[in-house]
């Protein structure tokens, strides 16, 4: 086999689109540049369709129709799903799931044609639907998904956790493999620059304070830190956007905590917060949290992170006593608690974020990734390995 080995990436959409599954795609593909040649094949939210190569990755967008149940609506993508894997050599097709459109696409190039390239799916989250007739309508397209399922080669999950945890995936446990998500290492490195940056935010910040980043949505648990709030004694900075944007600004108001919670909205440059910040916190409240990339980006640089015990990837990142401290879902008094303890005892403080600083590049830095991912693939297609 000539060259490095082609991988067929479908996902839903690309950075800068927002989105844990699109950091993932977009991580991967610059990990393993050189090693691996990856083509990702997304839905463009803005544009047409087209075909971008941007260092080393081709980026293959399909202008969507719409959404529907969280999904790209691509009527193309069968259509041309089926002309690449019919002109192109590609040595696996790595489908991203959950991704019901790109399921249903798979399946119906596999029932026409059948190549040499392995099948493989990468567990990001089970599917999880709140309303009845969501549930109803995914039950009519689970014959499909099993059926796609039991053509696969191999799964890739981020954790051993994504695996027990999961009902759909942990029956395919022997033969699934771990590629942790990561951070580039450069992120890692941190200036004299970065210091002084850090220090002009803590001081803007008026000294201490604890962070949390991502979208404000309900799964995240920012009720649970509001309720903590007025017991932890010092500032908390909330970074990102949401639909929940307005509620919690009303929330923050009706606690008489605007001078104590600061909501900032969109943030460009995070590293001066996660360096600034004395820890990390991350209160999400149901498995839609699988893993929490926001908690290796700030155990990049040194900082322990506080999170919920969620038995998804989230208590996988941060051990409990390790790299941070952990406290039950839910739970705003043991969430004030932990907090307190990490801001009273400097010596835990400095402890737990050393230590989620070695964890962090040992396990989910692109060195990691690129590592794992590169012999998963060698062994899967049969390359061998120099």
């Amino acid at each position: 086999m000539g060259g490095p080995i082609g991988i067929l990436h479908l996902g839903k959409y690309y950075p800068p689109e927002l989105g844990g599954m699109e950091v993932v795609v977009k991580s991967f593909a610059e990990a393993t540049a050189g090693e691996l040649d990856n083509y990702c094949l997304v839905a463009s939210k803005a544009g047409p369709t087209r075909v971008e190569r941007t260092d080393g990755v081709t980026v293959h967008y399909l202008k969507e129709l719409g959404t529907f149940l969280l999904t790209p609506v691509l009527p193309s993508l069968p259509a041309v799903l089926h002309r690449l894997r019919r002109e192109r050599r590609f040595d696996a097709i790595l489908l991203h799931y959950p991704n019901p459109m790109a399921v249903a696409a798979l399946a119906l190039s596999l029932l026409f044609r059948r190549k040499s390239e392995k099948i493989v799916i990468w567990h990001h989250a089970d599917v999880l639907l709140e309303e009845r007739w969501k549930r109803a309508l995914y039950r009519l397209f689970r014959p499909i998904e099993e059926w796609v399922f039991r053509r696969t080669d191999a799964f890739v999950a981020a954790t051993p956790h994504h695996v027990t945890c999961s009902d759909t995936f942990r029956r395919f446990s022997d033969h699934t493999t771990i590629i942790p998500y990561a951070i580039p290492d450069p992120w890692f490195e941190v200036s004299d620059a970065d210091r002084s940056a850090a220090e002009m935010t803590r001081t803007t910040m008026g000294g201490k304070f604890l962070l949390f980043v991502g979208r404000l949505v309900p799964y995240k648990g920012l009720e649970t830190l509001l309720r903590a709030a007025d017991r932890i004694p010092c500032r908390i900075v909330i970074i990102g956007t949401g639909p929940l944007d307005s509620a919690l600004r009303r929330e923050i108001a009706a606690r008489g905590l605007d001078e104590k919670v600061l909501l900032l909205g969109r943030v460009d440059d995070l590293r001066p917060y996660y360096q600034g910040c004395d820890f990390f916190v991350l209160p999400s409240v149901t498995a839609l949290e699988g893993f929490g990339i926001v908690q290796i980006e700030a155990m990049a640089v040194g900082k322990p992170v506080v999170s919920s015990d969620l038995p998804s990837g989230v208590t996988y990142v941060n051990i409990d006593g390790e790299t941070g401290l952990t406290f039950h879902v839910g739970d705003d008094a043991a969430l004030a608690e932990a907090c307190n303890r990490l801001l009273s005892d400097t010596a835990l403080l400095e402890r737990l974020g050393a230590n989620a600083r070695m964890r962090t590049f040992g396990k989910f830095s692109y060195t990691a990734m690129r590592d794992a991912a590169v012999s998963f693939f060698q062994r899967l297609c049969g390359v061998p390995v120099e």
